[in-house]
């Protein structure tokens, strides 16, 4: 399909599509644009051979269960999903371990008002903040009353707190308790259950990341996050995630353009050397209220920048910009910027469904390649298990914690055999008799790596080979 066709289909049903979740304040839309950039990142990840390690043979498909009973309020938010999309567990609450990624990120936005912490904008610090008056009283009345039905919060948390903060039921510690506990329960249905539970929350991580790639989200501009989009009367949105939904769906999102890496979490969101996924999509491109403002042809000004990036060529094409279709502003990789116009006098600045899919195709890979970071970040630290006349655990790149040696028997059962409190900057981090009998030595180290970030370490080693 030619790009001019697919923007002809996109133009015809992009407001015809109906809202799955709760539309306040959307991110990419969750079943599919977060549901595949979590499973590409998975894909481009060491995810499948670290499961495989810990005992899940399967990997990335390995069955993993959440017995419904014991976690009602995520059963039923996974009800909200559709069981089509591929991250909806069966009746006994069982799916493999890559559905389960998919459905934390699936389900980051509920309840909906957790959507509003879904921004930042690195040159503020701040995150969704409601639309003052006079851009909500510009606003059609229909508009204006689903607003009202919405409850838009007034402020959010900023995206890279939210992922640490303790209102968060995906947050960066429960994943790594759910993490710790997929090594250190006893059995296989405990480990398990566990384990599904930490990559509920890892999906969950990734799509709060992942929504930093929508330009309008790191650049202020909440109102275009109020856009009707036709699905029903409280179907307002981003029509700039709309599109990326139709063109890409879930099985069409881009694998990762390479896999960025970060020593510190929040250097993932936004970093003091300015390469952080919001700090690069808020230099690089315009959001729909963030574009150059309006300026009169012929006199010595040039369009006002509303922000200082990205920044305009010394010298427009205005012969092409005075045809009735304007021009398009290109970056210096060739993706539109905006389309801009002459007319009677005036230079303006629009942003169109074409220019939106350039920005969306160019931009979807380098998500990824953030998510595949960020995952490989979550799963990072690694012990290697020594077994001769002793058991001998080391890792590098750790700081002050505590290291569990466990054995496993045939029939999966795992029973500690020491727990040692470790120092920074130690290679050894314990040492213990081999036991008599078991088929599986495993390992795990809950503490701080040598940077001060939180850090659960694994290891595990056949007994008797």
């Amino acid at each position: 399909m030619s790009r001019q066709h697919l923007v002809a289909v996109l133009a015809a049903v992009a407001f015809a599509v109906p809202a799955i979740l709760p539309s306040q304040a959307r991110a990419w839309e969750p079943e599919t644009t977060h549901a595949g950039l979590a499973e590409q990142a998975a894909l481009a990840s060491r995810l499948h051979k670290r499961l495989v390690t810990l005992g899940f043979a399967g990997g990335l498909f390995e069955p993993l269960t959440i017995p419904p009973a014991d976690a009602p309020q995520l059963i039923a938010a996974l009800k909200l999903l559709s069981p089509t999309h591929g991250a909806v567990p069966d009746a006994r609450g069982r799916q493999v371990a890559l559905g389960w990624l998919a459905a934390g990120a699936a389900l980051a936005d509920v309840p909906a008002r957790h959507g509003a912490n879904h921004f930042f904008d690195p040159s503020t610090g701040r995150g969704w903040s409601e639309p003052d008056r006079g851009v909500i009283a510009g606003l059609t009345d229909k508009v204006r009353e689903a607003i009202g039905r919405a409850s838009l919060p007034e402020h959010g948390v900023p995206a890279p707190d939210w992922v640490t903060h303790k209102d968060n039921p995906f947050n960066l510690e429960n994943f790594l308790s759910q993490y710790t506990k997929a090594v250190t329960a006893s059995t296989p249905g405990e480990r398990s259950r566990h384990m599904a539970a930490a990559l509920v929350a890892a999906g969950a991580i990734l799509h709060t990341l992942g929504d930093l790639g929508v330009p309008s989200r790191v650049r202020s501009d909440e109102a275009a996050h109020l856009e009707p989009l036709g699905g029903g009367p409280d179907d307002l949105g981003s029509r700039f995630e709309r599109i990326a939904a139709l063109a890409y769906g879930r099985l069409g999102v881009p694998a990762p353009s390479r896999v960025v890496t970060r020593t510190r979490l929040r250097d993932f969101f936004s970093s003091r050397d300015g390469q952080g996924l919001a700090d690069q999509i808020s230099r690089s491109y315009f959001s729909s209220n963030t574009l150059p403002k309006h300026s009169r042809v012929g006199d010595d000004s040039k369009p006002a920048l509303r922000r200082p990036a990205p920044t305009l060529p010394a010298r427009l094409n205005l012969m092409a910009a005075s045809r009735d279709e304007g021009t398009l502003l290109r970056n210096a990789a060739g993706v539109c910027l905006a389309r801009y116009r002459v007319d009677h006098g005036v230079l303006g600045f629009s942003f169109d469904d074409e220019c939106a899919l350039e920005q969306v195709t160019a931009i979807l890979p380098e998500v990824a390649a953030y998510e595949t970071g960020l995952l490989e970040y979550l799963i990072r630290g690694e012990l290697a298990i020594a077994v001769t006349g002793e058991i001998v655990v080391t890792g590098s790149g750790l700081g002050a914690g505590t290291v569990e040696m466990l054995v496993e028997d045939t029939r999966g059962v795992r029973t500690r055999l020491s727990a040692t409190a470790t120092t920074a900057g130690t290679a050894e981090l314990a040492r213990g008799p081999t036991p008599t009998a078991g088929t599986r030595i495993v390992a795990v180290f809950r503490g701080v790596d040598a940077a001060g970030e939180p850090i659960v370490a694994v290891g595990a080693m056949p007994l008797g080979r």
